[in-house]
């Protein structure tokens, strides 16, 4: 690995991570506006709002924009232009139809669904629907877009800009109507969301249109049954993984009161928002480890993953020690209340380390086309999630989320570590 590729790399990387540290100032905003201004009842809704709609996007694409990346950079290595912009086409399509049956799923949810003292699910359900097609069609473009090494286009709209945008927005709603309701916080939400989203297709047409301008033609059959054999198992990926945070959540909505779901979203979000780090290292590294394994280079993609398993323990100690040291500090600016979810911070931010340790491993997994293994994983992660959750509740309270969600983590990064050596004879460990 050549020294002006590493020096591309790491100003590539500062951007990101700066955009990131631009995009989480603006996210803590936003939470802490709502909690001080608003309330711990308003804040709970948006966080089940957000949680939701971050779920349901991953079903719309059935785990396209899961496998875009993986799929748009082996195409690109290849210089196949026509199946790869075939292939945003009709994933595309794909989230579009689906969006489709999910309305009326919204309104039978809505009529059949028990009434609520705590929340105001009719409110939460009509704003959750846009608000989850947007963020698919955000998801699958972001992937086909740093598949195709357009990493900032793939990617600060969404981190970038709509955090600025969301912030300035309840910013405003806030200093005009100091009595604001869940409704109008949502609305805001959703309709940044679709600002974003909007901006990122424009840059994707543009990337698209450099590569292809004559029409295309048919895609053969077989392509489409590859896409078809990975997406379905890489939904289940994509949720468990990506968002078992959301469903915590979720499950902390069933459990708590909306003031403990509130100090629960705050320390999620806040280890969200660091884990960020690790995804924008994923973004620059995993395309450029897909593409050399694509064409059989095998010290370079060793070399590749060994740098990102460097660099990503590196950021996920220094964001521990950080949290140890002013986890409260950062946490009492939402209130005084919050500070008592130290212990939760701490535990939700040990994780990056463990994941760290193990590797990109689930991304190994999937490039060597085992995403039913890692779906399996997963989903026997979640069942240790929710047996912790549910049995040592009643004795240890909201901690007990926090840690159901550790221990399943580092089972997961553990028991995928050993599959990936054992599938595709790459070791993703540290110690590689």
């Amino acid at each position: 690995m050549t020294k002006p590729f590493i020096r591309k790399l790491l100003s590539q990387l500062a951007v990101l991570a700066g955009a990131r540290a631009i995009g989480a100032v603006c996210v803590l905003g936003v939470s802490l506006l709502i909690a001080r201004s608003l309330g711990a009842e308003i804040m709970a809704h948006y966080s089940l709002y957000l949680a939701a709609a971050s779920i349901i996007s991953v079903f719309l694409p059935i785990g396209f924009h899961a496998i875009a990346s993986m799929i748009v950079a082996e195409y690109e290595a290849r210089s196949k232009w026509h199946d790869q912009i075939f292939f945003i086409k009709y994933a595309q399509k794909l989230i579009a139809m689906m969006a489709l049956g999910l309305f009326p799923i919204a309104v039978c949810f809505v009529y059949f669904s028990p009434q609520s003292t705590d929340y105001d699910l009719t409110t939460m359900a009509l704003l959750t629907v846009p608000s989850a097609i947007a963020m698919a069609y955000t998801y699958l473009h972001a992937g086909t877009l740093i598949g195709m090494q357009h990493q900032f286009a793939g990617q600060l709209p969404d981190m970038a800009l709509r955090p600025i945008l969301l912030l300035v927005g309840i910013g405003l709603l806030v200093a005009f109507n100091a009595q604001a309701n869940e409704f109008q916080v949502l609305l805001i939400s959703s309709s940044v969301i679709w600002i974003a989203a909007l901006i990122q297709w424009v840059f994707l047409n543009r990337a698209m249109a450099e590569r292809v301008s004559e029409p295309l033609p048919k895609n053969n059959k077989s392509d489409r049954k590859k896409w078809w054999d990975l997406a379905p198992s890489w939904m289940v990926v994509s949720l468990l993984w990506e968002y078992f945070i959301e469903l915590h959540i979720l499950i902390a909505g069933m459990l708590v009161a909306p003031a403990e779901v509130a100090l629960l979203y705050i320390c999620y979000r806040l280890r969200q928002l660091a884990g960020f780090g690790i995804t924008a290292i994923e973004s620059l590294l995993m395309p450029k480890i897909f593409s050399a394994n694509a064409i059989d280079e095998v010290k370079e993609r060793q070399s590749l993953i060994r740098t990102f398993n460097m660099v990503s323990f590196a950021y996920a100690m220094a964001a521990l020690i950080a949290v140890v040291a002013i986890g409260p500090y950062v946490l009492s600016f939402f209130g005084d209340e919050f500070k008592m979810g130290q212990g939760i911070f701490v535990i939700l931010m040990a994780t990056l380390v463990v994941r760290a340790i193990f590797g990109p491993s689930h991304l190994i997994l999937g490039m060597n086309r085992n995403p039913v293994l890692v779906a399996k994983v997963l989903l026997c992660s979640i069942v240790i999630s929710l047996v912790l959750c549910f049995a040592g509740f009643s004795h240890f309270g909201v901690i007990m989320i926090a840690i159901g969600y550790f221990v399943a983590s580092t089972f997961t990064s553990i028991a995928m570590w050993f599959y990936a050596k054992q599938k595709s004879g790459i070791n993703c460990g540290i110690w590689a």
